[in-house]
């Protein structure tokens, strides 16, 4: 089966890397590993990679040099250098301070919950400004927005990921607390920070992470606008896409209603994204959580136990969608590396 195309291949291939917190996370390792290890596909070698929260995590890894094999070891926590996603930092469990709590009495818990709730309330607000209203430094200070720090996080991100961006198409979802509109960090004419610091924007969860201030912009994690962000690839005009998106569901295997309730919005705005790249031509390869996997997901996404798991799940059930005689004949027209 033929392998990716490359940056200048005659097909234009966009990655898509949904959101997803800790079990997203897991949820790549497998997807994108079986990606190259039964059907060719280097992901890196895609010519645009979308990023959105944890798959903005995943693309700036894959982006600066990782392997699938890299982000599978550490899903299963056997790789030779690197603690594994849930594996142990001197002594206590990596997810430990991926959710690190900001406050330390009742009162500060009580003056970030409101900051957080307005952070939470802009950003997923319906209406978006034209212009920025950027909130007075002294109620910031007053009523800071996030519960958590993403210790851990922040630390991995200084050790193992460059300053400088890649040269390779690498986009990154974040949203704009001050006007609710949606910022593609790595895009021309968007506003310029460290790589470092667009990947902890756009996984900066509104409500638990701090907002992330770039330049006179106020960003959280580009979910708050789509789980997906499959569209960007569409107006990029990418001809293939393929999407990785671990907060929808596969609508063939579709999970029990309670957890389609729970899955309903990431679910639709895929749909209306993926309608949009029909229209446009392209053609979508989407690989979603069966119902199986939705069930070892759970409702929290940010926990630090199981992803060996659920990363297995996701390769295996990848590899039966692989072999399907749509994906084999759509993979198979990509040039050889």
């Amino acid at each position: 089966m033929g392998a990716s195309v490359g940056h200048t291949g005659a097909m234009k291939t966009g990655l898509v890397l949904g959101g997803g917190g800790m079990v997203g996370m897991a949820y790549h390792a497998g997807v994108l590993r079986a990606l190259e290890a039964e059907a060719g596909f280097r992901p890196a070698d895609a010519g645009l990679v979308v990023g959105t929260s944890a798959g903005s995590v995943v693309g700036a890894y894959l982006r600066s040099g990782w392997s699938t094999l890299d982000f599978w070891q550490l899903a299963l926590g056997t790789h030779p250098t690197k603690a594994g996603i849930g594996g142990q930092v001197d002594g206590k469990p990596v997810g430990s301070e991926i959710m690190t709590a900001t406050w330390r009495t009742p009162f500060d818990l009580s003056r970030r919950a409101l900051g957080s709730a307005y952070v939470l309330g802009r950003s997923l607000s319906p209406f978006r400004l034209p212009l920025a209203l950027p909130v007075p430094e002294v109620l910031t200070r007053l009523f800071p927005g996030g519960l958590f720090e993403m210790t851990e996080g922040r630390r991995r991100f200084d050790e193992e990921l460059p300053e400088e961006w890649p040269e390779a198409p690498l986009w990154l979802t974040t949203v704009d607390i001050s006007t609710g509109r949606r910022v593609v960090l790595g895009r021309t004419g968007a506003p310029t920070c460290s790589l470092r610091k667009a990947v902890m924007a756009s996984a900066a969860i509104p409500g638990f992470y701090r907002p992330v201030k770039v330049g006179r912009r106020v960003l959280v994690d580009g979910g708050a606008h789509s789980s997906s962000n499959l569209d960007l690839a569409v107006r990029a005009r990418c001809s293939l896409i393929i999407g990785v998106v671990p907060m929808a569901f596969d609508t063939a295997l579709a999970p029990a209603a309670l957890m389609q309730l729970v899955r309903r919005w990431p679910a639709r705005s895929l749909a209306a994204e993926v309608a949009l790249a029909k229209r446009r031509g392209a053609e979508v390869l989407l690989l979603r959580p069966t119902a199986e996997e939705v069930g070892l997901h759970g409702l929290n996404l940010m926990r630090p136990d199981g992803l060996d798991r659920i990363a297995r799940a996701a390769y295996d059930a990848t590899a039966r969608t692989l072999a399907t005689d749509r994906f084999r004949a759509v993979l198979a027209d990509l040039p050889a590396a």
